[in-house]
């Protein structure tokens, strides 16, 4: 009896001028859910009542739509407060790092206007390798200069780059990248991660988030892996 009921209901709230877009999504929010029920209330028969066990049922329902959508509003509320919060804090620490020596996850080299003074390229080698080979790419990922050291032990090493090509030509100013390739005693190839290291010289906050400079290259607060009072090994 209680499907038939919402049914009828559903068709009379539907042909109701007022109430034509009751139904007009498939989910039923707690409003939806308040006007079928009053509307069912005003056109049951007479002769032929809703039962009270019934009708306590369908507040139960009503209820506890109201309170879902009361906890899933306090939920998203809370997600939202704690990401201003975990933002406001990021940008807070970040200030604290100009003039600090910045090390992040990155493999960026730049080239400014003024020319290519001598550039530390850094990378981290998880063991000792008896060759380390630095290949430096152009935007269009074009290797322009081979860097090649040997007997390296583990930890951050650097290797210097003039700026210049393979062919000994000064290389114009804009964005370049690099690999590093180790190899071991036994010939096995050896870890090596990819560094920026340098001053932070500048903080700047874009999108809601805080960006370094190191140089002229831009690093994210989040690929920051280690920080120190000054330039050291």
């Amino acid at each position: 009896m209680f499907s038939s009921q919402i049914a009828g209901t559903a068709n009379t709230i539907s042909t109701s001028g007022s109430s034509s877009n009751v139904f007009s999504n498939d989910a039923m929010g707690k409003e939806e859910f308040l006007q079928l029920l009053v509307a069912q209330l005003q056109n049951q028969d007479p002769l032929s009542p809703m039962e009270g066990q019934e009708f306590a049922s369908q507040l139960a329902q009503f209820s506890s739509v109201e309170q879902l959508t009361s906890i899933d509003n306090n939920i998203q509320e809370s997600i939202n407060t704690d990401l201003v919060l975990s933002q406001t804090i990021n940008n807070t620490l970040a200030t604290a790092l100009i003039g600090k020596q910045v090390t992040a996850a990155g493999n960026e080299l730049e080239i400014g206007a003024e020319g290519a003074a001598p550039i530390d390229v850094y990378f981290s080698l998880a063991g000792y390798s008896d060759k380390v080979t630095v290949s430096i790419m152009d935007e269009a990922g074009h290797v322009v200069r081979t860097l090649n050291a040997h007997g390296m032990s583990s930890g951050i090493r650097s290797l210097e780059w003039d700026g210049k090509d393979d062919d000994g030509d000064s290389l114009p100013e804009g964005t370049y990248s690099f690999t590093v390739d180790a190899i071991g005693k036994d010939g096995a190839g050896v870890k090596a991660t990819e560094l920026i290291r340098g001053l932070a010289s500048a903080l700047q906050f874009e999108g809601g988030g805080a960006t370094i400079k190191v140089g002229q290259v831009r690093i994210n607060f989040g690929d920051v892996l280690e920080i120190s009072n000054g330039l050291g090994a």
